[in-house]
């Protein structure tokens, strides 16, 4: 008995912990809803939904949109990506979409053909407004 119940506390995982990967063979159509971290070697033909970090390897292929706290980028998407905090674009990275995150690194090779809009962190947003209220009234 105690055997068995070893192995269910064993088995029982945080939330989001998790890793998943597309083998380079695969070819997925449909959207990926995860909140763990996720690796795509292969082809996604559909959206990433509330990821935590999402690595896109260099003969990697997304056709839809990526949001997510992390993007590394090696691969081509063909869609906007919201990174809540940061996105990273390797030299082989070709982006065909508007890129929305608070930082960007982009290495020299790296193509986005979009919008590149940069957010303040959310804590830094208030003093901000602030300062730009102090401007205007001042």
């Amino acid at each position: 008995m105690s055997l068995l119940t070893r192995r269910q506390s064993a088995s029982s995982t945080q939330a989001g912990s998790g890793y998943s990967l597309l083998d380079s063979q695969l070819t997925l159509t449909g959207d990926i809803d995860t909140s763990g971290s996720l690796r795509i070697d292969g082809r996604l033909n559909g959206s990433i939904r509330r990821a935590d970090t999402v690595v896109l390897g260099a003969g990697a292929s997304v056709m839809g949109d990526i949001n997510a706290r992390e993007v590394i980028v090696g691969g081509t998407i063909n869609g906007n990506v919201h990174a809540a905090e940061r996105i990273e674009l390797q030299p082989t990275a070709i982006v065909t979409g508007d890129i929305i995150t608070q930082v960007v690194l982009v290495q020299e090779g790296g193509v986005v053909n979009g919008r590149v809009e940069m957010q303040p962190p959310a804590s830094a947003t208030p003093g901000i407004k602030q300062a730009q209220l102090a401007e205007r009234n001042g």
